[in-house]
């Protein structure tokens, strides 16, 4: 009921686009259950024959840089897929201006699907959102973000008005 509330507060009054972000959310779990279960043999690969710093844009449907990616150490794995340690994920806007940063310890990306899958602690800061924890799915198709943090989830945001604190 709580989340049902929250997410009616921050969707505003609109049913339709709460029910999109539901049914866009329950697509996550095949992706996230396929791209973790890699995370573990990937790790392994990356200590044997690491590219060091490497930088790598990550493209929309457009062909325009939605973000960049620098890691400190990567491994190139079959089927586009990137394990790196370090990682600085810059993503931008349109106009190629900073939109955030996403930090994180470890990383398992599917390039071609623009998934990623981290273990460790991460740190995501686009204004006027500060998100950071441990474990994490995220996904940059549609233009957006789309995370969820497995634990230690610290959430600092202007988003939800003042008046939510006086629900009962």
């Amino acid at each position: 009921m709580c989340l049902a509330l929250l997410a009616a507060r921050v969707f505003g009054d609109g049913e339709e686009r709460l029910e999109q972000w539901l049914a866009k959310r329950a697509e996550m779990g095949a992706w996230e259950e396929a791209l973790s279960a890699k995370w573990e043999e990937a790790r392994v690969a990356v200590t044997t024959t690491p590219v060091e710093d490497l930088v790598l844009p990550i493209h929309d449907e457009n062909g325009r840089i939605r973000a960049v990616l620098r890691a400190e150490k990567a491994h190139l794995l079959e089927g586009d897929l990137v394990f790196a340690w370090n990682v600085k994920i810059e993503m931008l806007l349109p106009d190629g201006k900073p939109d955030g940063v996403l930090i994180a310890e470890d990383c398992l990306l599917d390039r071609n699907a623009k998934r990623g899958f981290c273990r460790g602690a991460v740190e995501v800061k686009r204004k006027p959102d500060h998100l950071k924890g441990r474990g994490m799915y995220f996904s940059t198709d549609n233009q957006f973000i789309k995370l969820k943090l497995l634990s230690e989830c610290e959430i600092r945001t202007s988003r939800i008005p003042a008046s939510f604190g006086r629900l009962s």
